[in-house]
């Protein structure tokens, strides 16, 4: 076969989401990245939402659909879906990227996994262990994604980590044809151990701790998900000095209270709805993450990234990226409070003594940088394209 060498064409890019926030972390921090990746290499992209701005290299289109016959969160959801795979028709553009409840979508890329594996997750942090059908909006976006998946709705599905795989491959059987792993990678120039000790300064001079003292950070929309809760009954047996810098929960105020509530003042946790992911993970000592289920959480590749250790559980999709003692320990869960409060206190004994290998630490995840991870998802649109 000879290879075609001519130039390829620029393509233009949708993005469909409900609010276009790169600020908020996560999926959508990872849709940021991947759009100025885009326009870098002199694509177009317009991100059609319900609310946002112009940001990250992308145009930006507000999308308001016809408000639906019948009132509700799942007929509103349903016309934001349609109306935004409508408005990038419209547009003309070449191929779509959906990171929510949709329909119909040409690469479909959900950072949460399965929705209903989600839930089964929620209700086990709740202290729920029982299997249960979704009702109300959650039975609506099972749906979705049934449509998707199963459906064909998605001709493409990027899956963040071979866990998300196979719970796609076991709740849909009939998608797997369209399944493709490419694991989430880290901006290695964003987030560098030489970056620490200005983190380090601008991240004390927000807080009441010492300069002496240790800091952990826990970083996360859905924190009961994440398994916060459990984290702060277990720093209460840690006698080391530390402080807990929380960042980014849709309610700031109710941690706050629950943190006081076991007797963690502001003088031990402070608690934020946002700071720079920079200045979170090169400024922290450790990144705590004992989360009951995440599919592949970035926080964990940017703390790696700037030599900050971590400490996990086997439910993060991406908990092989702490692969020696040095970057960190991967706990089975965070229901055995007692190992949480050892591990967390083994670790603080091992900062406190200053025997903390940065460059070993970012060693994990040298080789999942930011440009192969961006390219391999252009190359799953260029193929969509064709």
């Amino acid at each position: 076969m000879v290879s075609d060498d001519r130039p390829q064409k620029p393509l233009h890019v949708a993005l469909l989401i409900d609010r276009w926030d790169p600020r908020r972390g996560g999926a959508e921090r990872a849709l940021a990245q991947f759009s100025e990746h885009l326009v870098a290499c002199g694509h177009r992209v317009t991100a059609f939402g319900a609310e946002g701005t112009a940001c990250a290299g992308a145009e930006f289109q507000r999308v308001r659909p016809r408000a639906p016959r019948m009132p509700g969160r799942v007929a509103r959801e349903r016309a934001l879906a349609r109306g935004l795979v409508a408005a990038a028709s419209v547009a003309a553009c070449d191929v779509t990227v959906g990171v929510r409840h949709l329909e119909q979508v040409d690469l479909y890329w959900p950072h949460g996994g399965s929705h209903r594996a989600g839930l089964e997750a929620r209700r086990r942090s709740q202290g729920h262990f029982g299997a249960t059908e979704p009702r109300g909006r959650h039975r609506a976006f099972v749906e979705f994604e049934r449509t998707l998946l199963e459906g064909g709705g998605a001709r493409r599905v990027v899956c963040v980590s071979e866990a998300v795989r196979e719970e796609f491959e076991h709740a849909w059987p009939g998608c797997g044809d369209r399944l493709v792993v490419v694991p989430n990678g880290v901006d290695l120039e964003r987030f560098r151990p030489d970056l620490r000790a200005a983190a380090s300064a601008s991240l004390r001079a927000r807080i009441p701790a010492a300069s002496q003292t240790a800091l952990l950070v826990f970083a996360g929309r859905e924190p009961e998900l994440k398994g916060l809760p459990a984290l702060l009954v277990a720093l209460k047996g840690v006698r080391r000095p530390w402080h807990l810098v929380i960042a980014g929960p849709r309610r700031p105020a109710r941690w706050a209270r629950a943190a006081a509530s076991l007797g963690l003042d502001a003088t031990r946790v402070s608690v934020f709805d946002h700071l720079p992911a920079e200045e979170l993970m090169c400024g922290a000592d450790l990144c705590c993450l004992p989360t009951w289920r995440d599919p592949s959480p970035l926080v964990i590749l940017e703390a790696l990234a700037a030599g900050t250790p971590v400490l996990t559980t086997r439910n993060a999709g991406n908990c092989d990226a702490v692969g020696t003692p040095e970057a960190g320990v991967v706990l089975e869960g965070p229901e055995d409070l007692p190992a949480l409060t050892a591990a967390l206190t083994a670790r603080l004994e091992r900062i406190a003594s200053g025997s903390v290998d940065r460059a070993a630490i970012r060693a994990c995840v040298e080789d999942r940088g930011l440009g192969p991870w961006m390219a391999s998802l252009e190359r799953e649109l260029r193929a969509l394209a064709r």
